[in-house]
C-alpha cells in the first residue's frame, strides 16, 4: 500500500518556506517569505502571522526580495515596484522605483540604508540607494545585464559588489563599486562549470574578501574570493542545490546547507577558508540572527519536518519551531478596511491546504520494489504541488502508523520520501538556470545574511 498527499496548492506550488529575514537590533521579530506569502513571528519564531501576497501587491507565482530595516519595516520588491509595511496592515509605496522590476534588496549592517536593483529583458538595470529619511536614488545603469544579487562591505559602504550576466548567457558575473555604486568594474569568470553566481556575504572586516554559491550542472561550489571578484577559490562542493546560506554577525561563522537530508548543514569557524559538515538537516534556507539563533527552513515534505527551526549551538542540533499547520491566521489590524483584510477571506482554504489530508491509492499504482513505479508516483505529487507534514493540528500519529506523507497505515512506517528527483539533479538545475535566465525572469534567490 502506498498513499500520495492531496494537492496542497499555493500558487500552484506546494507550500513551503523560501527566505528568512529578521529586524536588525530586534532578533524577536522575523519575516519568512513562503510560496503563498509571508509569514511574521514577533516572538523569534514561536507563534506566526499571515499575511497574503494580495495584501503585499503581487500574486502568481512572483517570489518577491525582501529585507527588513532597524525601524521594523518589511520591505517588499515587486514586478513594478517596491513596497513597504510596519505591520502588515497598511502598505508604502516607493514611487520611485513605480514600474521598476525589482530583483533583490539588501541592507548596511545597520539596517538603515536600503539597496536594491531592477532590470527585466530589454530595460536598462539599475542599481538605487536609500539613505535614512530620504528617497531613493538612481545610481548606475547597465545595458543588457540580468543581475541577480547585490551586497554592500560592512567595513566600507563604498564598496558594492553585484552578481548577474548578460540575458543571453548563464554564466556568472561579479561587478565591483569602488565609489558607492556609481560605476563598476566587471570580472571575468574563467570557471569550467556555467551556472549563475550569488553572492552570499561580504567579510565584515574585509572589503576584498567575499563568499559566492555558484549553482550549476554538476551541483552547486561555495567561491571564496579575496580579491574583490578577480580569482577564487572553491571551498566547498555539493552534488545538489546549496539553498541555504548564513553568516554571524562578525563574520567568523558561515553555514551552507544542501536541500537534500544527505549532504545536510556544512559549517565554517574560520571566515569561509574551511566547512565541515555538522548536521543532516535538508535546509531550503538559513539566517543568523543576534545573538545566538541559527534560523532554518526545513522541506515540510520530509516525515515530521517543520516549516522553520533554529539551532542555539551553531548549528549541531536542530529544533523545530513550528509547522505551516501551526499558524494562527492572517495578521491582525485595527481597521477593518486594512490591505491584510485581502487575507481573511481566503484563509479558511489556506489553511487547508497547509494541512492536507492525504488519502490511500491503490496498490497497483507503484509495487514494493517498483522504483520506475514509485519515481512516477513522486515526480506526479511535485505536478500536483503535493506537501505537507500531514499534521492537521491534532496529535501527531505513532511512528509505527504514520507514513512518508502523513496517512496512516497499519503495520510499518512506509520509507521516508527520497528527494533527490527535486533537488539533487544537476541536468534539471541547469535547465531550470537557463530558462529563467534566458528569458529574464526572476530566480527564486535563497539568500540569506
Amino acid at each position: 500500500m502506498i498513499c500520495t498527499i492531496a494537492p496542497a496548492r499555493a500558487n500552484g506550488r506546494f507550500p513551503e518556506a523560501q527566505l528568512i529575514e529578521s529586524v536588525p537590533g530586534d532578533p524577536s521579530t522575523v519575516f519568512l517569505r513562503a510560496t503563498f506569502g509571508v509569514l511574521v513571528s514577533r516572538d523569534a519564531g514561536k507563534t506566526w502571522r499571515w499575511i497574503c501576497e494580495r495584501a503585499l501587491g503581487y500574486d502568481g507565482q512572483w517570489d518577491p526580495p525582501v529585507t527588513a530595516t532597524r525601524d521594523g519595516r518589511l520591505w517588499v520588491g515587486l514586478e513594478d515596484g517596491l513596497v513597504s509595511t510596519r505591520d502588515g496592515c497598511e502598505l508604502e509605496p516607493a514611487s520611485e522605483l513605480d514600474g521598476q522590476t525589482v530583483k533583490d534588496l539588501t541592507t548596511d549592517p545597520r539596517g538603515e540604508t536600503i539597496w536594491a536593483i531592477t532590470g527585466a529583458p530589454g530595460k536598462t538595470s539599475y542599481v538605487w540607494r536609500r539613505s535614512p529619511g530620504k528617497r531613493f536614488e538612481r545610481l548606475a545603469g547597465m545595458d543588457d545585464t540580468n543581475l541577480m544579487t547585490i551586497e554592500v562591505a560592512p567595513s566600507n559602504p563604498s564598496r558594492v559588489y553585484l552578481s548577474g550576466q548578460p540575458y543571453s548567457t548563464i554564466r556568472g558575473q561579479t561587478f565591483r563599486s569602488n565609489d558607492g555604486g556609481a560605476t563598476f568594474t566587471t570580472e571575468k569568470n574563467d570557471l569550467e562549470a556555467e551556472g549563475p553566481f550569488f553572492i552570499g556575504a561580504v567579510d565584515p572586516r574585509d572589503p576584498n574578501r567575499l563568499l559566492i554559491r555558484h549553482l550549476h550542472g554538476k551541483g552547486s561550489d561555495l567561491l571564496l574570493t579575496r580579491d574583490g571578484g578577480k580569482t577564487f577559490k572553491n571551498v566547498l562542493t555539493m552534488t545538489s542545490a546549496m539553498f541555504g546560506f548564513a553568516k554571524s554577525r562578525d563574520g567568523s561563522t558561515y553555514w551552507a546547507g544542501s536541500g537534500l537530508a544527505d549532504h545536510g548543514l556544512f559549517r565554517s569557524t574560520d571566515r569561509g577558508e574551511h566547512f565541515e559538515s555538522v548536521s543532516k538537516n535538508g535546509v531550503l534556507c538559513l539566517h543568523s540572527a543576534a545573538p545566538d539563533a541559527l534560523f532554518v527552513c526545513e522541506n515540510a515534505l520530509s516525515v515530521g519536518a517543520p516549516a522553520i527551526a533554529v539551532s542555539r549551538d551553531r548549528g549541531a542540533t536542530i529544533t523545530p519551531l513550528a509547522r505551516f499547520a501551526d499558524i494562527e491566521g492572517p495578521v491582525a489590524c485595527a481597521t477593518p478596511d486594512a490591505r491584510a483584510s485581502l487575507c481573511s477571506g481566503s484563509w479558511p482554504e489556506m489553511k487547508s491546504l497547509l494541512a492536507p489530508v492525504a488519502p490511500v491509492l491503490d496498490a497497483g499504482l507503484a509495487g514494493a520494489g517498483d522504483d520506475d513505479g514509485a519515481q512516477r508516483s513522486h515526480r506526479q505529487r511535485h505536478r500536483d504541488g503535493g506537501a505537507g507534514d500531514g499534521g492537521a493540528g491534532g496529535a501527531e500519529p505513532s511512528p509505527a502508523r504514520r507514513s512518508t506523507c502523513g496517512c496512516e497505515v497499519v503495520g510499518q512506517p512506509v520509507a521516508g520520501p527520497d528527494l533527490r528527483w527535486l533537488i539533487a539533479g544537476g541536468l534539471a538545475l541547469i535547465l531550470r538556470f537557463r530558462s529563467s535566465i534566458l528569458h529574464g525572469s526572476r530566480l527564486t534567490q535563497r539568500r540569506e545574511r
